[in-house]
C-alpha cells in the first residue's frame, strides 16, 4: 500500500508538471494563430490540460499531508473537472454538428449545468464518479473517433493524430479503472495511466516530425506555404 501511494504522489506530480507546461505551451500555440476560435483544438486542450493539472494539485495535497481528504475537496475537484471537459465537447459539436452550432452554446450550458450539479450535491465521492465518468468516456470516445478520422485522411498535420488517439486511450482506461480499483492495492493504477496519457499529448503537439516535414518542403519549395484544413 506504501509503494502504491508513492507511485500515486510521483505520477501525479510528474502529471502536473506536464499538464502545466502542456497547456500553457497551447494556449501561446493558440494566440499566435492568426485567426483564433473558442474551439480551436490547441485552446481546448489547453483548458483540459492546466484544470487537469489543477484537479490533480488539489487531489495531492492528501497523500501528501498538508490536507485532510474530505468530500468538500473533491466536490472541488470534480468541478474542476467537469470545466476541463466542458470545452471538449464544445469542440465536438463544432466538429460534428455544426449545422446546429446556434444550440452550441446552449447545449453545452446545459451539459456544464447538469455536471456541475452533480458535483455540488452528490451524496458521495463513488456517486459523483459514477454520474460524471461516463461523460469524460462518452467524449473521449468521440474524440477517439475524431482523431482516427483526421490520422486515415490526414486532414490534420500539426498534431500527430495517432499518437493523440493512444494518449486518449490511455486517458479512457485511467477514468474507466479510477471506480473500480479505487478500493483495491492497485488503486494508483489509474494514475499511472493519466501520467502516460498527458506524455503522449506532449509528443503528439510537439509534433517534431511535423516540423522537419516543414523545413524540408521550404528547401525544395520556398515559395509554397501549406495551409491545413480543420
Amino acid at each position: 500500500m506504501q509503494i502504491g501511494t508513492e507511485l500515486v504522489i510521483l505520477s501525479s506530480l510528474a502529471t502536473i508538471a506536464l499538464s502545466g507546461t502542456i497547456g500553457v505551451y497551447l494556449f501561446r500555440l493558440w494566440r499566435a494563430q492568426p485567426t483564433r476560435l473558442m474551439t480551436d483544438l490547441p485552446l481546448v486542450f489547453a483548458i483540459s490540460t492546466i484544470a487537469q493539472a489543477v484537479q490533480i494539485f488539489i487531489g495531492t495535497l492528501p497523500n501528501v499531508g498538508l490536507v485532510a481528504p474530505s468530500i468538500e475537496l473533491f466536490r472541488v475537484r470534480a468541478t474542476i473537472i467537469c470545466f476541463s471537459i466542458v470545452p471538449i465537447f464544445g469542440a465536438l459539436l463544432q466538429i460534428w454538428v455544426p449545422r446546429i452550432q446556434k444550440y452550441h452554446n446552449r447545449l453545452v450550458l446545459l451539459v456544464s449545468a447538469i455536471l456541475v450539479a452533480t458535483s455540488l450535491f452528490g451524496p458521495s465521492e463513488e456517486f459523483i464518479m459514477v454520474m460524471v465518468i461516463p461523460w469524460i468516456l462518452v467524449f473521449g470516445l468521440l474524440m477517439l473517433i475524431t482523431f482516427v478520422i483526421t490520422w486515415k485522411t490526414g486532414r490534420l498535420r500539426e498534431v500527430r493524430s495517432e499518437i493523440m488517439i493512444v494518449s486518449i486511450m490511455f486517458g479512457l482506461v485511467s477514468q474507466a479503472l479510477r471506480v473500480p480499483l479505487l478500493g483495491s492495492t492497485f488503486f494508483y493504477i489509474p494514475d499511472v495511466f493519466l501520467m502516460l496519457s498527458m506524455v503522449f499529448i506532449a509528443i503528439a503537439f510537439a509534433n517534431p516530425w511535423y516540423k522537419r516535414e516543414q523545413g524540408e518542403k521550404q528547401l525544395i519549395t520556398p515559395e509554397i506555404e501549406m495551409t491545413v484544413d480543420y
